[in-house]
């Protein structure tokens, strides 16, 4: 795994959480820079599973391969479903679903390097 990428991936997932869970406090419903928020972090997602394939194409596997594929499926699936619930269910809570799913790829992403690692 490319280690400053899934920091970058971190970052920005516990940044966007913090926004979204800051709008669900104050009762506001998503806006265009919470979907923003949600893209970019999608996006990080799926260059850090690109850098992924390649370094697997090479070569380089984790230490437990099921484990680490789950994690990075999962990670890449988490903010489409967030974004969905959040757009069919347009209130309060959205902005939660919204924040929760931003924490959920940290931790995600967090595993897949101690998976990674072996550690």
């Amino acid at each position: 795994m490319i280690g400053p990428l899934a920091v970058a991936v971190m970052v920005v997932a516990l940044a966007f959480a913090v926004l979204a869970l800051g709008s669900a406090a104050l009762n506001r419903l998503p806006g265009t820079l919470q979907v923003g928020g949600a893209a970019l972090v999608e996006l990080l997602a799926l260059v850090q599973l690109v850098g992924v394939i390649v370094q697997l194409v090479r070569g380089d596997r984790p230490a437990e391969f099921a484990t680490f594929l789950a994690y990075m499926v999962v990670s890449v699936l988490v903010m489409p479903v967030a974004v969905l619930w959040a757009a069919a269910e347009r209130n309060r809570w959205s902005s939660l679903v919204l924040g929760v799913g931003g924490l959920v790829v940290v931790v995600l992403v967090l595993r897949m390097q101690q998976v990674w690692t072996g550690a």
